[in-house]
């Protein structure tokens, strides 16, 4: 009989990847591709993946990013935000028995204003959106909660546009 892969870890990443274009920060949704094997249906979302083994969430990110967009990031920003979701029935036999959720770290990098990602096979399209815009399409799990974050964690840093420091 052949070696077992080892069970998936229940941890994951999204990164939403941000630019600024005329004073305005604009973010990278994908749309990922259905996956009824999988009980999942076409939906919006940041970058997302697993932790392989022996990875950090900050690691995780970083190869992703690659992975999926064909980007390369040096260190994206965790902003200190995570959520559980279910493991779906569909899912049980790449997680085994033991757990119950998934743990996914939310985190974000700026990059290239001219920036235009690759597709990878898990999603048919991207866009850059303003927050506005991509909030109706992230309706998906947590998604938009995960972008509303990311945009508190940009709103109050000094590269972010429009930032006037604290006020008093």
């Amino acid at each position: 009989m052949p070696p077992q892969p080892p069970l998936r870890r229940p941890y994951s990443v999204q990164v939403f990847l941000t630019r600024c274009v005329a004073n305005e920060r604009q973010y990278l949704i994908f749309q990922r591709i259905a996956r009824r094997d999988l009980g999942l249906p076409a939906f919006y979302q940041g970058v997302s993946g697993a932790l392989e083994h022996g990875e950090s969430f900050l690691q995780a990110a970083i190869r992703e990013v690659l992975e999926e967009t064909a980007l390369t990031i040096k260190r994206p920003d965790d902003i200190g935000f995570s959520h559980d979701y279910p493991i779906k029935e569909q899912w049980r036999r790449h997680y085994g028995t033991g757990p119950e959720h998934v743990e996914e770290r939310i985190f974000t990098a700026q990059i290239q204003a001219d920036a235009e990602p690759l597709l990878s096979a898990e999603h048919s399209s991207w866009q850059w959106l303003s927050l506005i815009d991509a909030l109706p399409l992230l309706g998906y799990g947590a998604n938009a909660q995960c972008l509303r974050r990311v945009e508190q964690f940009w709103s109050g840093r000094p590269d972010n546009p429009g930032y006037a420091g604290s006020v008093e």
